[in-house]
């Protein structure tokens, strides 16, 4: 076992002044259902939606980015409580609760409660193991 008993604080704690993007992946399971008309729907439960996180975050003085725990604690109390677990159409929006849809709500909601100098850059959706979409910070400021 190694002994950091010896162990001392460095010289200098930021080795650069670039930005970084973290990365933090979810998942979740709601039921929902998605409409293709006013007539025609499709019901889904117990889907499973997976999606990921692209943040770009400067890096402060001491040598670190935004936490990752920081971004799962917006995510598990400002989010997942409308998706995890839930009818989807009951808890987001009134809106057809497409994937596109749920993408741009999430994306929303991070963008609302991310912390000053942190930027959501991008967002991975995947409706299934083979099927998804991409939100970028590009598309997004395009409106």
């Amino acid at each position: 076992m190694t002994n950091f008993d010896q162990v001392q604080p460095p010289e200098q704690f930021k080795y650069r002044s670039n930005a970084v993007l973290i990365k933090n992946y979810y998942e979740f399971t709601c039921d929902n259902r998605i409409y293709f008309s006013q007539t025609a729907h499709k019901d889904l439960a117990n889907q499973q939606y997976k999606f990921n996180i692209e943040i770009l975050s400067e890096i402060d003085d001491t040598g670190l980015a935004l936490d990752f725990n920081e971004v799962d604690k917006i995510y598990n109390q400002k989010i997942a409580t409308y998706l995890d677990g839930q009818l989807v159409n009951e808890t987001l929006p009134s809106m057809n609760t497409t994937a596109e849809n749920i993408a741009f709500w999430i994306w929303e909601q991070f963008e609302q409660h991310l912390p000053e100098q942190n930027t959501l850059q991008k967002l991975e959706f995947f409706e299934n193991a083979t099927q998804g979409l991409v939100l970028t910070r590009e598309f997004m400021d395009e409106k």
